[in-house]
């Protein structure tokens, strides 16, 4: 008789937890604290469906195509669509990615040179020096090789996740319970604040990287039951997350003062910025946190940049090739690393600002894979029809209205 729960479910239960809880969890706050209470609120309410319901349907997705080789999302797209759409989707998941990757190096960038501006000036020379030793790290990190990195990660998960919730106790104290009745009228301009919000939540929330990964091995374990074990372990691990982030939103929200929430989105810094900004605050409060915003911000690159990578490193052979210079795959891979990297050390130079990154570009092409592309195929492709319903319905629903969010920055 099959245990109702097993040690393997257990870790890919810390495995997309420690996945999803990292450094979109210190920008949620900024986003949801700057729209006010009554999008935080909103968000507690619908997180947990939208969380659940568009990584299913990838699931779905991935495991109804039963394509061979274990490829995951590429695979499965190419098998209903075809290898020019599979490309084309390819390309748009390398960009995704490569975004929030700039997202993460910039904002660690920010972090430094924030610190930094309290002893020195920062001029344009002094933040260029930080860039280039911010992408000289990460590369550093990166090049010890996927075992060592994935190790180190797997390491941090567990600190990281436990100053979460601690901070999030510490702070219970300064609660200033009132703000959540300020401001929760429902007119216009709560909607246009809750439209803006929701590609920072798709952000925060997302962790897509892991569910090809995730779904391919469900299916070499269980076999037919796959998906039904996907769901199961994907419900324990999604009411945990939900649980624990909207702690900590709700805990900096209810603490930290709105005008100094409102300068860390300027700033283009985290929540942990922040809290560091606060008249009174301890000093180990000030210094914690900004070590543990530089590590998790630093995990989370990690764990994205070796998908940007290989991506890269496809596109690269495939352009090479087709332009008659065949070279090795060490070559393309080097070359991308070399162009990856001054890209990035060029936007940390130039300083966008990181939640506009997030609303204008990163969430709503994360939203396109996540929320549109399972869904919308349940009408396109007759394999998939048996996973139509309301859930995938509201799902398409609200990645079309994050993807729109793109069109008015």
């Amino acid at each position: 008789m099959r245990k109702f729960w097993t040690k393997e479910e257990t870790l890919w239960s810390f495995a997309l937890y420690g996945t999803a809880v990292g450094a979109g969890t210190l920008f949620l706050p900024i986003q949801l604290g700057s729209a006010g209470a009554i999008v935080l609120l909103l968000t507690a309410l619908i997180a947990f469906p939208f969380t659940y319901w568009p990584h299913r349907a990838l699931c779905q997705f991935i495991l109804a195509a039963r394509t061979r080789g274990g490829e995951g999302i590429t695979s499965a797209v190419s098998h209903y669509y075809g290898r020019t759409i599979g490309y084309l989707i390819t390309g748009l998941y390398f960009l995704a990615f490569f975004v929030v990757i700039l997202i993460y190096a910039l904002a660690i960038t920010n972090s430094l040179t924030g610190q930094l501006a309290k002893y020195i000036p920062v001029t344009t020379g002094i933040r260029a020096l930080v860039s280039l030793g911010v992408v000289a790290a990460l590369n550093l990190i990166f090049l010890m090789g996927r075992q060592t990195t994935i190790k180190v990660m797997g390491f941090l998960v567990f600190p990281l996740i436990g100053y979460f919730l601690f901070l999030s106790c510490y702070l219970i104290s300064r609660w200033q319970t009132s703000l959540l009745t300020e401001g929760l009228t429902f007119d216009s301009h709560a909607l246009g604040e809750i439209w803006m919000s929701i590609p920072v939540m798709v952000f925060a929330f997302s962790h897509t990287p892991i569910i090809s990964t995730f779904a391919v091995a469900q299916r070499e374990s269980h076999g037919a039951g796959a998906l039904d074990n996907c769901k199961k372990i994907m419900r324990v691990a999604y009411f945990i997350i939900c649980c624990s982030v909207l702690f900590f939103v709700f805990s900096c929200f209810l603490s930290i003062p709105a005008e100094l929430i409102a300068s860390a989105k300027a700033q283009g810094v985290t929540i942990l910025s922040a809290l560091a900004m606060i008249p009174g605050t301890p000093a180990w409060l000030g210094i914690s946190g900004f070590l543990v915003a530089i590590i998790a911000m630093s995990k989370s690159f990690l764990g994205t940049y070796f998908g940007v990578i290989e991506g890269a490193t496809a596109i690269v052979k495939s352009t090479l090739h087709a332009s008659g210079c065949n070279k090795s795959r060490a070559f393309c891979r080097a070359l991308s690393i070399g162009l990856i990297s001054a890209l990035t050390f060029a936007v940390c130079c130039i300083n966008p600002n990181a939640l506009a990154m997030i609303s204008a570009i990163s969430g709503p092409l994360i939203a396109m894979i996540l929320f549109i592309m399972p869904t919308l195929s349940t009408y396109l492709v007759p394999a998939l029809r048996p996973w139509r319903s309301l859930a995938n319905l509201l799902t398409l629903i609200v990645g079309i209205l994050c993807v729109s969010v793109m069109f008015i920055h």
